[in-house]
């Protein structure tokens, strides 16, 4: 199937469980996230820490329109769009000083309050809870995107992480990691550093101006096409036994998340297996101290796994699972199917694997190196 076939399928798929049970006039698409999943891939945001656009797309019941300013018209249409998909919309230009709200009040379409959307802006109801589900299944197009973004980030931490020395700063190798990533187009959503020191007193350290030390894990959000793969790599400067057995056992953990992450599991049985995992592996408790991960897909985390989460999965979800024990990680992002994928730490990836025997199943998850 064309991309432009699965747009309509999309589009007519907001219209009828959406726009037409909203008897609303129109549906305001404004969310980078649904802009990206919508239109595989074209980014209606300037900075990566937006949540809503600079562009819209307006749905009715009969066409689906671009709503942007005099600045980005261009810049959608040569960089962003699919040609296929482009030609599928109106285009409507408005100047950037007036903005959107008052183009909104000069069309004959349909009024502000006469609009849905997935923002709120405008005072239109906001039914975003309803439309994110949609984003959570992947056709192929997306997931071969998706496979090369991971293969990507494979490729980068086996590229820098042997480069790394006890000196470097967190922030130094940091950097490095916004370079190589912004090299190959892809947006570094987070990007954090855990030396000696910081992997033992946080779960989120914000990369500090301190030296590695003795061992080092590097975690990543990257995003292209508006995807994002999560990923962690973990290396030591001399060798620790008891580090190395304390990493194989959390990549235990991890592989009991990846093998559970099967269509029709609930998330919330895989957070059960997650945590007897942590219990069979000797490290009871672990997992209050950080979250587990979850589905993943146009976010890092579209809904992080508890208890009380009851998503059931399906074939073309993504998960992203990061399983801690205070020191190490272990973290890639998998698409669900009837054997999950690991996009992230592909076969052929040059990264040494630990092979981990579970439910019938040998899951390989990336090795601590010593460098």
């Amino acid at each position: 199937m064309k991309l432009k076939a699965f747009f309509h399928e999309r589009i007519n798929k907001l219209r009828e469980e959406i726009l037409i049970p909203g008897k609303a006039k129109g549906l305001l698409i404004s969310r980078s996230d649904n802009f990206s999943w919508l239109t595989f891939g074209a980014r209606n945001h300037i900075t990566l820490n937006t949540v809503e656009g600079v562009a819209s797309l307006l749905i009715t019941e009969d066409s689906v329109i671009l709503l942007t300013d005099n600045i980005e018209k261009e810049r959608l249409k040569s960089e962003e769009f699919y040609s296929d998909i482009w030609d599928e919309l109106e285009i409507i230009e408005y100047n950037w000083w007036e903005g959107e709200e008052k183009l909104l009040s000069q069309l004959s379409i349909a009024s502000a309050k006469e609009l849905i959307s997935d923002t709120g802006r405008y005072d239109t109801l906001n039914l975003n809870s309803r439309i994110a589900p949609f984003r959570y299944t992947l056709v192929e197009p997306e997931i071969e995107t998706y496979r090369q973004l991971g293969k990507d980030c494979d490729e980068i931490f086996w590229e820098l992480m042997p480069k790394l020395s006890p000196e470097n700063t967190e922030l130094e190798v940091q950097g490095m990691f916004y370079e190589a990533l912004a090299k190959k187009g892809i947006e570094p959503l987070l990007t954090i550093v855990f030396g000696e020191d910081s992997s033992t007193r946080y779960r989120h350290n914000l990369s500090r101006n301190i030296s590695i030390g003795k061992r080092v894990f590097v975690s990543i959000c990257a995003r292209k096409h508006g995807l994002v793969v999560s990923s962690t790599r973990s290396a030591l400067f001399d060798v620790n036994a008891e580090i190395t057995e304390q990493h194989r056992k959390n990549c235990y953990v991890d592989a009991v998340a990846i093998v559970n992450s099967l269509p029709g599991k609930r998330l919330s049985q895989i957070f059960l297996e997650i945590k007897r995992a942590y219990e069979a592996a000797g490290y009871d408790g672990e997992w209050k101290l950080h979250h587990q991960g979850g589905l993943a897909g146009y976010n890092p985390r579209e809904l992080v796994a508890s208890d009380f989460v009851d998503h059931i999965l399906a074939k073309g979800n993504a998960v992203a699972w990061n399983p801690t024990i205070t020191g190490t990680k272990s973290e890639d992002t998998v698409i669900v199917g009837e054997v999950p994928e690991i996009i992230s730490f592909p076969q052929n990836s040059h990264w040494p694997a630990v092979e981990l025997r579970v439910n019938d199943l040998t899951i390989r998850r990336p090795d601590i190196i010593v460098l």
